[in-house]
């Protein structure tokens, strides 16, 4: 029938309040027939069922909230209807709709004013949004699950990456020899071991860790109370560095230089420090050296000062007095074989008191005070040409000459170094030869990479003629002491290295360009401000 009939069993004022219910409300007979439904029960149907013919459960398909298939014997309604008892059960039901949803059914029995049961209501409560709210809570918890897992899995894959680079860390530092590194706990005991300091140190890893830092120190020193201070030192400054001797473990000493780094932890508080220590023994050793060989050099020039001051008093008055009495023998003497052996004498003294005076003037230059002053070099060329006037008339050479600047240096150098270039030039030069001395200025970036400052002006002077020359491999011997290449010259071999000294005293260079019979070139290179 289209209109529902309230059963029975139910009164008036129910019926009304059922119609009125926002859950779905219906009852059957003992056979399963639907004999009342509310509109609710309509809406949540999509239908209206004919009443005392329809099964409540034609139009479903239902299944529990698993997913399994509820057979027809294990329906609440079947249950209530065959044992007469109250069942409470969510399901999820496919419609022939398509649609589906949770249904939450109370089904409890029907009974007659007598008490007998003469079927059974219905209720039923759609609670699918519960259950898409737990499926979604389900789902929020897998993914987080799913997320953690995975940020587990990233952190435990992080966690051995640093173990393993931190193993690798302290196998490194395990494995260096070369250096002692050492943690220290905030009161200097030793943390740990590493192969170089038991190279450098002496000790094994058993003996040493627990003990203080100080236990390397000299005694005097750990009553300075040295270790304590660079302890605290790198805990004020975060660094501190010494060099000093240390003692190994069998008593010997080394040369150690430390450093002590400040370790702080996330709140700026000191938890230890590190050490590392470098033996600089043998460094220590020939810097030593250095400075005694510094020493004896200062004292053998001390020694030369006096040679010096022996050979311009005492050496040159006895060969005074050989030449005087030579030439006096000379006008008493007719004998042609003793005058050439006079002449011989004279000849000889005469070498040796020039080789005296070269040799004073060579220490005077190298051991000298050098007073640097504004010098024109063309008085001092002028003057040197002057001197050399004589031999210059004698083999009639040309002087080609360009005009020089004033430069600041030692007069008397400058002279001393003009006449011995030009003599030499003169002594090998032929008759009828060249000299040449042209100067111009250039940049130290022009010249050699010597010069390192960029924005020094030189002065550079070429010395050079087109005498006898020597073999180019002869270059740098011939500013030595005491060294002639032509023993057939006159000469002490100490003029080029005087030469060479002097260019040195005014911070420049001088190098040479030789072929035999073609000539020889002198490059000087001066700054114009010493």
């Amino acid at each position: 029938m289209k209109t529902n009939q309230v059963p029975q069993t139910i009164a008036l004022d129910t019926f009304q309040l059922l119609q009125l219910l926002p859950v779905a409300v219906y009852t059957c007979d003992l056979e399963g027939k639907v004999t009342y439904f509310n509109q609710s029960a309509i809406d949540l149907w999509g239908f209206e069922p004919e009443t005392n013919n329809d099964l409540w459960y034609n139009s479903w398909e239902i299944y529990n909230v698993d997913g399994t298939i509820l057979q027809p014997d294990q329906y609440p309604m079947t249950i209530t209807l065959r044992e007469g008892k109250s069942v409470r059960k969510d399901v999820y039901i496919k419609k022939n709709d398509g649609t589906s949803l949770y249904i939450l059914q109370l089904t409890k029995p029907l009974l007659c004013s007598s008490g007998k049961m003469i079927g059974a209501v219905n209720t039923l409560m759609d609670v699918s949004e519960k259950y898409e709210r737990e499926a979604n809570l389900i789902r929020t918890q897998n993914n987080i699950k799913n997320i953690s897992e995975k940020l587990e899995e990233k952190a435990i894959k992080k966690t051995l990456t640093l173990r393993k680079s931190e193993d690798r860390y302290h196998k490194m530092i395990e494995e260096v020899e070369d250096y002692a590194i050492l943690l220290l706990d905030p009161d200097g005991n030793i943390q740990n071991w590493n192969l170089g300091a038991q190279k450098i140190k002496g000790y094994t890893e058993e003996e040493i860790i627990g003990k203080n830092f100080s236990l390397f120190y000299l005694d005097e020193d750990r009553k300075k109370n040295l270790p304590q201070t660079l302890i605290t030192r790198a805990a004020r400054e975060g660094k501190a560095m010494h060099e000093g001797w240390r003692l190994k473990k069998n008593g010997e000493k080394f040369w150690g230089f430390v450093v002590l780094t400040a370790l702080h932890d996330n709140d700026n508080n000191i938890i230890g420090f590190s050490k590392v220590t470098r033996d600089l023994t043998e460094r220590k050793i020939f810097e030593d050296q250095l400075k005694e060989n510094a020493i004896n050099i200062e004292f053998r020039n001390k020694q030369l000062e006096e040679y010096a001051h022996i050979a311009s008093h005492d050496l040159q008055e006895p060969l005074r007095k050989i030449r005087i009495f030579a030439e006096m023998l000379s006008h008493k003497i007719t004998d042609k074989d003793a005058l050439r052996d006079i002449t011989k004498i004279e000849s000889s003294a005469a070498r040796m008191t020039t080789l005296i005076k070269d040799v004073l003037a060579y220490s005077e230059i190298a051991q000298g005070e050098q007073r640097f002053s504004p010098t024109n070099l063309n008085e001092v060329l002028d003057n040197v040409i002057e001197d050399c006037e004589l031999a210059i008339q004698e083999k009639n050479i040309v002087i080609d000459r360009s005009s020089l600047p004033v430069i600041n240096a030692v007069p008397i150098q400058m002279h001393q170094l003009f006449s011995n270039l030009i003599t030499n030039a003169l002594k090998y030069s032929n008759n009828g030869g060249v000299i040449s001395i042209q100067g111009q200025l250039k940049t130290s970036s022009e010249l050699l990479e010597t010069h390192s400052n960029s924005d020094t002006t030189y002065l550079e002077i070429i010395f050079s003629d087109n005498g006898i020359g020597f073999d180019e491999k002869y270059n740098e011997q011939v500013f030595k002491l005491f060294q002639r290449l032509n023993t057939d010259q006159k000469g002490t071999g100490i003029g080029l290295a005087l030469c060479k000294k002097i260019i040195e005293n005014h911070n420049g260079t001088i190098s040479v360009k030789s072929e035999v019979g073609i000539g020889t070139e002198f490059v000087i290179n001066l700054p114009l401000g010493h």
